[in-house]
């Protein structure tokens, strides 16, 4: 059904149809029909909860004042903001919907939740927005604030303009271009860095911004007046003469932050004639800033991140250096006669440890933080530690030393299985808003071998506890009043929101009825009819003690019968794929295959020797696991599996286990095609080009060894080169040392502006076995690691389907 044409070096796609794994025929704009039914549905990605009468405000006394008092405290007004990947844009959009929830009389339980009142409203160029939740009592101002991207600056047609918008309650007060301020450069957005925060007098704002350096100029410019000097937060004098300046190469955090090498904190004040006030520090990039205190507005906290010896990339890295600190707004100090600000305090981190996500309590007298060793693997097992201003002491409310015991029931049939359970806490962030009302408990999100679930930790007793759901899949996206707004999905239930207020009883018991958000539409309806799935617990080959998982999505006409099946390991590699909703699975089971999610030695969600089981063992434990997991279902007990009909899937470090498939197993299995994004194909290279260096030698050699040396701050690994033999055993641990084993039809797909595997390692991979006569084909795309792109991930799939389908038939 499928002819290609060679035009000199050029590629010309002559397929007009495509055969499905069961059998049908799909013309390639049914194809791209599939993608668009899917990509279309809005999904949940953020949620504010919020009083009517104005959270935090005393209201002015009406006739009939204590009858609606009682009846705005039973009624919420819910915001949630969906994202839809717009294919006639070619861009993903957001919008947002304004429902009612209404609480029982005794405000114990949640009632109902209505319908969208009225349109959504469009609100894909804001890229943060914030409410006052207090302010004056005297006042019934509420501020709003808004970061909304723009068009391109004409001067930049590559840099978008950006504003921040204050508004009150009837209008926009203040409009203020970013890229004109004199104080930073733009706003940094991602969780590693972004907070966006109104003092608890709702006057000032706090946010994280680029660092503005002196503008540099050539040294045949002369200089207007004499070079001035700059006062550092430290008190030390800077010379701004930049002449000569232009091109001095700065390190920047890498992936998804490209040209953000240093930091800054930012304070807005409304009442100054919105002057901004910028807090810096010499060789610290600062981020994801907090209030102390719930009163007033002039003492403020923030994590630093350590700049030197060199920034490593620090997007799905929570490993690096860090501490946190604090300062009084009002403290000054004088030097030489000149008044400069206080100097920020390290109150807990550093030293060998890395800190993140602090969340300040209600009282405002403590917060609540995430701690880590730094170096090593860059996701594992964290530590939940509470820091007293009291006292000044901190104290731990969760280790990260928890460790797994297998236990076993059996089902009504008799077959023995595997219960999920928590020994660890394993998560990527802490929740934005995780505290109740009384600050004696806090709700997180932790990942398990296979779900994701909510839990209840009392901060007095140290205890923490699962919270029931009617999902595998819950992420806290709000909580306030004590009702948490909480995203719920299944592998075969598309992500919707779900409410329900928190009590907790004896024994942290939680009681909660939930309430799911419905509308008139089909968006958000159950897949159950289409798909179904099973969770594997198998025990690895090299040690029955660790148990690999694994989750195998079918269509419902082939569930119990072999069918042909993609492989599908998840990238990381300290990562999991768990029970929640992905459309790729979905895409596959419309084409006839069985999709195998697997989750190999080293996947998050055990404890911390799981996932320490793979450094110094990858591409060969990561490897056997998914061998393990095809044995197992494709054997004559199980018959799940066509081995006749297997392909291989994978990005990132999946990619690195497909690719590794593909040439140490071939000889034993019959892999049709290989579909590969981002792989990481040489260790001994990448090591010199990726943004994380310090995982090449991470994965590579273990954790006593090169790990110990990242650890420490020093970056050890840095300061000499590889010996041959560390360069053999990178070599040899990499997909590129079974080059001349392939035979599957490879298919690679590479961003151009990917930081974390650069496109090199997939190109020589390409090049490879085309020269050894490999059928081999390859996309590079204007897109960093994810190949998240609207406009590549629609592509990325038509061509995926094509390929598998090609090589299948």
């Amino acid at each position: 059904m499928s002819t290609t044409a060679v035009i000199g070096d050029q590629y010309v796609n002559d397929t007009t149809s495509v055969i499905t794994a069961d059998g049908r025929t799909l013309e390639l704009d049914q194809l791209a029909d599939l993608y668009r039914s899917e990509a279309s549905k809005p999904i949940p990605v953020a949620g504010r909860l919020s009083s009517l009468a104005g959270d935090g405000q005393q209201q002015q006394p009406t006739d009939n004042s204590s009858l609606n008092r009682q009846q705005q405290q039973q009624q919420l007004s819910l915001t949630i903001d969906w994202k839809v990947r717009d294919l006639d844009r070619m861009e993903p959009t957001r919008h947002a919907t304004q429902h009612l929830l209404k609480l029982t009389a005794d405000g114990q339980h949640c009632k109902r939740l209505t319908p969208a009142i009225g349109q959504p409203v469009d609100v894909t160029n804001e890229a943060a927005t914030v409410l006052a939740t207090s302010g004056d009592p005297s006042s019934r101002r509420r501020l709003r604030a808004v970061i909304r991207n723009g068009a391109k600056d004409p001067q930049s047609p590559t840099k978008p303009k950006q504003w921040l918008e204050i508004w009150d309650q009837s209008t926009r007060l203040k409009s203020l271009d970013l890229n004109e301020v004199d104080e930073h450069l733009s706003i940094v957005s991602g969780q590693e860095f972004t907070s966006f925060q109104w003092s608890p007098t709702g006057r000032r704002l706090l946010y994280t911004a680029q660092y503005k350096p002196p503008k540099a100029q050539s040294f045949y410019k002369k200089l207007a007046a004499k070079p001035k000097s700059d006062d550092s937060a430290a008190g030390s004098k800077v010379s701004t003469d930049t002449r000569g300046q232009e091109f001095v190469y700065r390190d920047d955090w890498g992936e998804l932050y490209d040209g953000v090498s240093h930091t800054v904190v930012a304070i807005l004040d409304t009442d100054a004639d919105y002057k901004i006030r910028v807090i810096q520090m010499d060789g610290y990039s600062l981020g994801q800033p907090f209030w102390i205190g719930n009163t007033g507005d002039d003492r403020i906290g923030f994590v630093g991140w350590v700049e030197q010896p060199r920034r490593l990339g620090l997007t799905y890295c929570p490993n690096r250096l860090s501490g946190i600190f604090t300062v009084d707004l009002t403290a000054t100090t004088t030097t030489d006669g000149t008044t400069i600000d206080a100097k920020p305090e390290l109150i807990c981190g550093l030293n060998k440890l890395c800190v993140k996500d602090p969340r300040i309590a209600p009282d405002g007298q403590s917060f609540v933080y995430l701690e880590n060793d730094s170096g090593g693997p860059h996701h594992t097992a964290t530590r939940l530690r509470r820091y007293d201003f009291l006292t000044e002491s901190i104290e731990t409310i969760i280790d990260d030393n928890g460790k797994r015991e297998i236990v076993t029931d059996t089902d009504d049939d008799g077959n023995r299985r595997y219960s999920d359970q928590l020994a660890a806490l394993f998560l990527n962030a802490l929740p934005v808003k995780c505290f109740f009302e009384s600050g004696k408990h806090l709700v997180v999100n932790c990942l398990t071998e296979l779900n994701l679930v909510l839990c209840l930790v009392d901060i007095a007793t140290k205890q923490w506890t699962p919270i029931q759901f009617p999902l595998p899949s819950a992420e806290l996206i709000d909580l306030s009043h004590d009702i948490s707004v909480v995203v719920g999905s299944a592998v075969n239930v598309r992500p919707n929101v779900f409410v329900g207020r928190l009590n907790v009883g004896v024994k942290n018991s939680v009681t909660v009825q939930w309430l799911e958000l419905t509308d008139e539409s089909d968006n958000r309806k159950s897949l159950a009819t289409e798909l179904t799935y099973n969770n594997y617990w198998l025990p690895s080959a090299d040690d029955p003690s660790k148990l690999i998982t694994a989750i195998l999505v079918s269509p419902i006409a082939v569930a119990t019968k072999p069918a042909p099946t993609i492989l599908w390991p998840h990238g990381g590699p300290h990562s999991v794929i768990y029970n929640c909703f992905a459309i790729y699975p979905l895409l596959f089971a419309r084409l006839g295959f069985k999709t195998l999610l697997v989750n190999y030695r080293g996947s998050l969600g055990v404890d911390r020797q799981y996932v320490d089981d793979l450094t110094g063992n990858v591409g060969d434990n990561d490897v056997k696991d998914c061998i393990k997991c095809l044995e197992y279902l494709s054997d004559e007990k199980q018959s799940l599996v066509d081995i006749n009909g297997l392909v291989l899937f994978g990005g990132s470090h999946g990619g690195f286990l497909v690719t590794h498939l593909s040439g140490q197993y071939s000889n034993d299995w019959n892999f049709r095609s290989c579909v590969t994004r981002n792989p990481v194909i040489d260790i001994s290279v990448m090591k010199d080009i990726s943004d994380i260096p310090d995982w090449c030698y991470c994965e590579s050699f273990g954790t006593d060894t090169a790990a110990a040396a990242a650890a420490d701050g020093d970056h050890d690994f840095a300061k000499q080169p590889p010996t041959g033999d560390q360069l053999r055993v990178m070599f040899d641990r990499s997909p590129i040392r079974w080059v001349a084993s392939v035979r599957a039809p490879t298919l690679l797909l590479l961003g151009r502006r990917d930081r974390r595997v650069p496109y090199t390692q997939g190109m020589r991979w390409y090049q490879l076995l085309r020269a050894r006569g490999v059928t081999t084909r390859c996309h590079l795309y204007d897109d960093c690691h994810s190949l998240g792109k609207v406009d590549v991930d629609s592509d990325v799939f038509i061509h995926t389907a094509v390929w598998i389908l090609k090589h299948l038939n």
